[in-house]
């Protein structure tokens, strides 16, 4: 059994999914719309209000390689979205650019959320309230670069804390899991095999609008995955 998913709703500015990982579901919401971001955010905050620890959220940044930013490699968008603006795409030029975040995930519990920060006009006041809020605990994997990805985005935002998973997760005999792969930790702490983040997935083109499934499974597995695991290691206490 492989984790699996499928639509279940298509809207005007926004589908739904739902993924089954190894018997357990969750909702993936796809939008660039800041109306729905805020929605989410408030009903998260609205069901963990009571919760017995502190809001855990599991956080994923993809981004565009710079080798899609050329001629040859035009980029579809949706018909009444105007194409983002980006550098020269002359070689030197592309050489020196560090592509910005295209999807910034999130998931906290069973709601997952992939925004799509290229496709925004704006971001809501209350995603960057919430992502300042330090009393809330980010984490995600492999994840040096996500920050900065995302401070250098059109929406310039800027996140309080981010943990990287890697240096708090330890094995069955207690020996440290940095420099392990998201597959083997999330083997050897959530007893699951084969989930690995797949590099061609990770390097395909963020910036469509239409995600393709591969893309949304992979991207809201890492963000689930990340959560569950950083609240079975309590990682708010650190």
């Amino acid at each position: 059994m492989a984790p699996t998913i499928r639509t279940i709703g298509t809207y005007a500015t926004q589908q739904r999914y739902l993924v089954d990982f190894f018997g357990e579901e969750f909702i993936v919401i796809v939008t660039p719309d800041p109306s729905v971001i805020g929605q989410w955010i408030h009903d998260v905050l609205s069901h963990n209000r009571f919760s017995s620890h502190p809001l855990v959220v599991g956080v994923g940044v993809q981004w565009t390689p710079s080798s899609y930013y050329s001629a040859s490699s035009p980029v579809r968008y949706r018909s009444d979205s105007p194409p983002v603006r980006y550098r020269s795409d002359s070689p030197r030029v592309r050489r020196r650019f560090d592509p910005p975040a295209d999807t910034l995930q999130l998931c906290v519990g069973n709601r997952c959320i992939i925004i799509q920060l290229s496709h925004c006009e704006r971001v809501p006041q209350v995603l960057r309230n919430f992502l300042a809020d330090r009393d809330y605990t980010f984490v995600g994997i492999w994840n040096s670069q996500d920050a900065g990805k995302l401070k250098r985005s059109k929406h310039e935002l800027e996140i309080a804390v981010l943990l990287d998973l890697r240096k708090f997760v330890s094995d069955s005999s207690g020996r440290t899991m940095k420099r392990c792969s998201f597959e083997k930790i999330v083997e050897e702490n959530l007893g699951h095999s084969g989930v690995r983040l797949d590099r061609k997935v990770s390097r395909s083109d963020w910036r469509v609008y239409d995600l393709r499934y591969v893309q949304i499974l992979q991207a809201s597995i890492d963000v689930y995955a990340c959560c569950k695991l950083a609240i079975l290691d309590h990682l708010w206490e650190y």
